[in-house]
């Protein structure tokens, strides 16, 4: 066999024992005279072949001495969102790569958040093809921890090179918190907006946003414009078709009511409270001041960005539109008001999750990666970007100056108020019967409230039974 060190030592004994060249041979007296040059010569090239190219060559799978690069992990997050939402996503993704090289993290859009958990759950069921860190709404929270699709990040979230929470929102950490451990983080956090006709208010002798549930209601229908022969102009305020059900909770819950307590041994569809609340919301619909608008004809957004609802109670997601296209009027926020137990708010959007499959080699780079995207630095830009909420003291600091437009400054003053602990999207079963209800409440005044919600919650009983809710 050929080794390295053999090739060299033939070399040397070639050059060294060899006779020279034939016409050298005719000069035998010069090379007497030469032949101590060339000893010298060969000396000289033996030690140098010796240590620059006589050591042995390091070949595949041997070591060089230099400790070898780590291999570099690769990541995949999962997300949803559209416009800037999403693509201010996937640039914190390229800066989260362009810091460092040890881990790339390839983002991928799986579209709406319904359609992201559907696909989050297929992979997890075909034990293949899903990503190591997803974002994941609130809607699907406990669903998924009872799945047991959701890794604890606990461990990492208070390790060494944890997030220190001690001043995020008491209520922040707590929609993901279940049996000691926690499965999901907040990171684009939406919070109840009141989007107002500031031009309406001031033609109906208001001097600003209704403050508690009671005036909502008075205003709704003095803001209300009716044409002589009673056909409705413009509506006191437009209600959100398909998930009204989130502004609903709102309300209900600074009211002092409940749908659901957190394990779901009590269902209280037909809570008095309920009850009363979505009773108040169908008299405004029976009297002419609200309405539940066709989603395809634009919605409640539409309405109101064409000045025929003086109000409509939505999220930030509709910031920009609702400021750039309402047109014959100037828009104003404010929060949601209050009932008879103060502000509470029920949180939307989503957050971010690592996955229950990803190995144990790999966790720390998960980790790291959401350890970034939950820094104040990228919340502050998310919320620049997108316009979620900077939900941190830090986040808020470096967004000083978004802060400083007095709109944004309302929305943010909603996040103390944020109850996170459940909500009733939770479970499907609830959320189903819940948003049946409603929406039959509020599109055909003439039924019977108590009579409904009695309906739901025997339906909401019955269909838990067949979830993995039950108690």
């Amino acid at each position: 066999m050929n080794t390295p060190w053999r090739t060299c030592t033939n070399a040397i004994f070639r050059i060294h024992f060899l006779p020279p060249p034939r016409s050298a041979t005719r000069r035998r007296a010069a090379m007497k005279k030469t032949h101590s040059r060339w000893k010298l010569l060969v000396a000289g090239l033996m030690l140098a072949m010796l240590v620059a190219g006589c050591a042995p060559v390091a070949t595949t799978g041997q070591s060089t001495g230099a400790p070898a690069a780590p291999e570099r992990v690769e990541l995949i997050y999962w997300r949803t969102l559209t416009g800037p939402a999403g693509d201010a996503q996937d640039e914190l993704v390229e800066q989260f790569n362009s810091t460092q090289d040890r881990i790339h993290v390839t983002s991928e859009f799986q579209g709406s958040y319904g359609d992201l958990a559907t696909n989050i759950l297929a992979a997890a069921a075909a034990g293949s093809g899903g990503p190591d860190v997803s974002q994941l709404g609130t809607f699907e929270i406990l669903e998924f921890y009872k799945s047991g699709v959701l890794a604890d990040v606990r461990p990492y979230l208070e390790g060494e090179n944890g997030i220190d929470t001690s001043d995020w929102p008491g209520t922040m950490l707590s929609a993901g918190e279940f049996d000691g451990g926690i499965y999901w983080l907040p990171f684009n956090v939406a919070v109840p907006v009141l989007y107002y006709n500031s031009d309406a208010f001031a033609e109906a002798g208001l001097d600003g946003p209704p403050q508690t549930w009671d005036e909502f209601f008075d205003y709704a229908r003095r803001l209300t414009v009716k044409d002589a022969s009673g056909t409705v102009q413009r509506y006191g305020v437009a209600y959100i078709p398909g998930w009204f059900s989130w502004a609903l909770t709102s309300a209900i819950w600074s009211e002092g009511g409940e749908i659901t307590n957190r394990d779901y041994t009590e269902i209280t569809l037909n809570h008095p409270v309920v009850v009363e609340v979505l009773t108040k919301f169908q008299d405004l619909v029976r009297e002419g001041a609200a309405i539940v608008p066709d989603s395809a004809s634009g919605g409640h957004r539409g309405m109101f960005k064409n000045g025929q609802a003086a109000m409509i109670l939505d999220s930030p997601a509709p910031f920009a539109e609702i400021f750039e296209q309402s047109v014959g009027f100037t828009p104003a926020v404010a929060n949601y008001p209050a009932g008879k137990a103060g502000k509470v708010y029920n949180p939307g959007g989503g957050g971010i999750v690592m996955l229950a499959s990803v190995p144990e080699e790999k966790r720390d780079a998960a980790w790291e990666f959401m350890r970034f995207m939950l820094s104040d630095k990228s919340i502050a830009y998310y919320a620049e970007r997108s316009g979620y909420v900077a939900f941190t003291p830090g986040a808020q600091e470096i967004a000083a100056e978004m802060l400083q437009d007095e709109r944004y400054a309302i929305i943010h003053a909603a996040v103390p108020y944020l109850r996170g602990d459940f909500s009733v999207n939770f479970s499907p079963a609830v959320r189903t019967a819940f948003d049946e209800a409603w929406q039959r409440i509020l599109t055909d005044p003439s039924v019977d409230v108590k009579a409904v919600l009695d309906e739901a919650q025997v339906k909401a009983e019955e269909g838990i039974k067949n979830e993995i809710f039950a108690p």
